[in-house]
């Protein structure tokens, strides 16, 4: 009777659970789906890419200055270590920035001041911005190091450019950029290029992700099921946590728009690590609903949100381009897998309690 009892009080918790875990993914795929602009583990705005920009010169050549691309050719990075200040012109030729010994100014009569505040250029010019009028410096900050968005070496359409359009699968030149500098009389011209570089196909990493899941729910099933799954989030954690570290290095964003953009990811790392712990030193069964939490999260922030990784031949990160999308492929496929573990085991097994007893035969009465 206990055991029939216990297992009458374990109905309603185990569908609460269900109802939980159900409410919890649908939860889960909105919200990243909704972040699935900035991606998983992209800063805002850098994301995945095919165009690639370069800088091939800087004529004359000026000892201690240097302009590289950064973010993926979102933004231009000027270093001026030369101790004599360096104007960068904006759009109109007009004086845009200013970088020296004495830090970094933008000019506020400067409409390039205004179009660099956005990636699109879509944003309003005040009246007040004249070419043409006497430059209003601007303090922006200590350092002889000025990062900005300049629209002349990033693509600006939001369609392929046409010759992409016709041969995706080929490298192409897009366009060929240059940048104004002025240093007291000197002028500089900073050249490079726009290039297009196709990306690779994704379906050995997709099927390989697949294979993977497949072989963590078969495992799952065997007497060792406790530590497969174990294993398969120390993985995790692991590729996680170098995903996420991959991406922080290779960005220029502030601290707080990193921790933004790595929220979901750093979730499911730590939820990993409690799924992991749980399932080590308490009864596995009790950590099955962790473990089901942590491989939803992991498929969704780690794998779906950043599948463009495995498309794209510009990546976000630091680390190299295989690694990144074996990464992700190993997001997607052990997420799965531990899911589709864990959901399976949501029951815990029937106690010797609620087994049914052998009917017991009662002896027949003598007449």
């Amino acid at each position: 009777m206990r055991g029939r009892a216990a297992t009458g009080a374990m109905i309603p918790e185990m569908r609460f659970v269900r109802g939980l875990v159900i409410a919890a993914t649908g939860a889960i795929a909105v919200v990243v789906v909704g972040a699935q602009p900035a991606a998983a583990h992209d800063v805002p705005g850098i994301k995945p890419s095919n165009f690639e920009t370069t800088v091939d010169s800087t004529a004359p050549r000026v000892p201690g200055l240097a302009v590289r691309p950064i973010d993926l050719g979102n933004e231009l990075e000027l270093r001026n270590d030369t101790g004599v200040d360096v104007v960068v012109l904006g759009y109109q030729g007009e004086p845009y920035l200013r970088v020296g010994p004495r830090g970094v100014f933008e000019n506020r009569r400067s409409p390039a001041t205004y179009l660099n505040r956005t990636r699109d250029g879509k944003t309003h010019v005040p009246g007040f911005a004249d070419p043409t009028a006497a430059p209003e410096w601007n303090r922006l900050a200590p350092g002889t190091v000025a990062r900005w968005h300049d629209h002349r070496a990033h693509w600006m359409g939001t369609e392929d450019p046409p010759e992409v359009a016709r041969a995706p699968d080929q490298r192409h030149v897009v366009d060929k950029w240059s940048l104004q500098l002025q240093q007291g009389t000197q002028d500089i011209t900073v050249t490079g290029d726009l290039l297009w570089v196709p990306g690779p196909s994704p379906w050995g990493w997709v099927l390989g992700a697949l294979a993977l899941g497949l072989a963590v729910v078969a495992l799952s099933r065997t007497r060792v099921w406790r530590w497969v799954l174990a294993g398969a989030l120390g993985v995790v954690i692991v590729s996680e946590t170098a995903h996420v570290v991959g991406a922080w290095s290779a960005t220029s964003a502030s601290f707080a728009t990193r921790i933004g953009a790595s929220v979901y990811s750093i979730g499911g790392i730590v939820l990993a690590v409690v799924a992991l712990v749980w399932l080590v030193v308490r009864p596995p069964y009790n950590a099955i609903p962790a473990v089901l939490f942590a491989g939803l999260i992991v498929v969704f922030a780690g794998g779906l949100a950043d599948l463009t990784t495995l498309t794209r031949s510009q990546l976000p990160t630091d680390v190299p381009a295989t690694l990144a999308r074996l990464e992700v492929a190993l997001a997607l496929g052990l997420g799965a897998g531990l899911a589709a573990s864990a959901a399976l085991r949501l029951r815990p097994p029937a106690s010797s309690g609620d087994r049914p007893s052998a009917k017991i035969r009662e002896p027949t009465p003598v007449a």
